[in-house]
């Protein structure tokens, strides 16, 4: 009879040097005869359970790890299954040769670069992921390769670890003087080249699963505009202009229907149903039924002409150059303190808040608009495509004085 199981060994070398790791191996059992396959992997015993063959929770990573450890399972109890069915004796001899003569196999097709894998990992996707989503991991790949010709290092699986991960944070917060969000964002791409080349045999190297090999994220101070914001906008009298009116007009009909750039100026005529726009988001694929709002209705009948009575849309960056005029003519100048942090320095700068508007903001817009109108954020989070409510919260942009008077109002109507 044959089993298999996962088995944690210490090699001679781990014994000698007193390593709290293991060698992860699956053994093979065939009659009285047995032999191992090491699975590339080395774990701590206190993060192995042996009864369920599987890595613990506790474990950063531990789902991809278990993964992992299904795929290369399964490698072999194919190569018994097979001998099975052809009538030939699984021996462990027979067993392991074909394992290792269709690895070999494997090999000779399978020998990427780090970056060679990052141009098929994109180009495989490229009719799969948003245009933008590409754009910055493009950004990734040339600001690693910068980071190449910075440190004289040559990047591929082997070194991308924590000696790799620190240098790179310090050559970008401080020698590029850029943000600690902004280096979290590359950190991420890079995660999703290493886990998907790993889940998929191209390497073998995991110094990226170290738990302080993270994505680093803060709070940032986006802004949303208030209706009373939005009306100034909108009351502007832009006929002298058509180019900053059209530009007013999308970011109206974005604030009323909480899309994203990359789906507002993608509408089309079948999405416009009665009252209701239903339209399926580029970024996450799902389809969203958003009601058709007042606001929304008026610029529908002011370019009803159109096949999709919006007006044309422009590119991101001249819309976000243009919304910021908008925004300094509809006198929307409040002062605002914008913080970042590059590294472990904190830099603080004094902005309009008209200074700070772009596309985006219409869709924070939206959402906290209508939290502050008491709609449920469930409801909200239907028509926004939000999955999590903690994904959900970043775009709620109140603030403490206006948290304040909504509980007041809540108070207020319960009493």
């Amino acid at each position: 009879m044959a089993t298999i199981k996962f088995v944690l060994n210490k090699s001679q070398h781990q014994r000698k040097i007193k390593s709290n790791q293991s060698m992860l191996m699956l053994r093979y059992t065939h009659g009285k005869q047995v032999t191992y396959f090491y699975t590339q992997r080395n774990l701590e015993d206190r993060y192995w359970d042996l009864k369920s063959q599987q890595v613990k929770k506790s474990y950063s990573g531990s789902d991809r790890f278990n993964i992992y450890l299904k795929k290369f399972r399964q490698k072999v109890e194919d190569i018994v299954n097979d001998l099975m069915i052809k009538g030939e004796e699984p021996n462990t001899n027979r067993v392991k040769t074909l394992y290792i003569s269709e690895k070999e196999g494997i090999k000779k097709k399978k020998e990427y670069t780090f970056f060679d894998y990052f141009e098929k990992y994109l180009e495989e996707r490229k009719n799969q992921i948003e245009h933008s989503t590409v754009k910055t991991y493009r950004t990734t790949v040339n600001k690693l390769h910068e980071y190449e010709k910075f440190a004289k290092v040559k990047l591929d699986w082997h070194n991308i670890d924590m000696d790799f991960y620190y240098d790179f944070l310090d050559y970008y917060t401080s020698i590029e003087g850029l943000t600690n969000n902004g280096f979290g964002k590359n950190i991420k791409n890079i995660k999703s080249i290493m886990n998907d080349a790993t889940e998929n045999g191209y390497n073998s190297y995991n110094g990226h699963n170290h738990k302080n090999f993270k994505v680093l994220k803060e709070e940032v101070d986006n802004i949303y505009l208030t209706e009373e914001e939005i009306e100034k906008l909108i009351a502007l009298d832009l006929t002298s202009d058509k180019n900053l009116e059209r530009v007013r007009d999308l970011f109206v009909f974005a604030c009323y229907t909480g899309l994203r750039f990359s789906d507002f100026t993608q509408v089309k005529p079948e999405h416009i149903v009665g009252e209701v726009l239903k339209i399926k988001t580029i970024k996450t694929g799902e389809w969203v039924n958003i009601p058709i709002l007042p606001a929304v209705r008026n610029i529908m009948e002011k370019y009803k002409d159109n096949p999709n009575s919006l007006p044309k849309s422009l590119i991101n960056q001249t819309m976000n150059r243009h919304l910021k005029e908008l925004g300094e003519l509809a006198e929307i100048n409040e002062k605002r303190l914008k913080i970042r942090n590059s590294g472990k320095e904190r830099i603080e700068e004094v902005m309009f808040k008209y200074q700070m508007i772009c596309t985006h903001t219409a869709r924070r817009s939206f959402a906290t608009n209508m939290f502050k109108r008491g709609v449920p954020s469930r409801v909200i989070m239907n028509i926004t495509g939000h999955r999590t409510e903690k994904a959900f919260n970043s775009y709620i942009k109140i603030s403490q004085d206006e948290n304040a008077e909504l509980l007041m109002e809540y108070f207020h109507k319960s009493a």
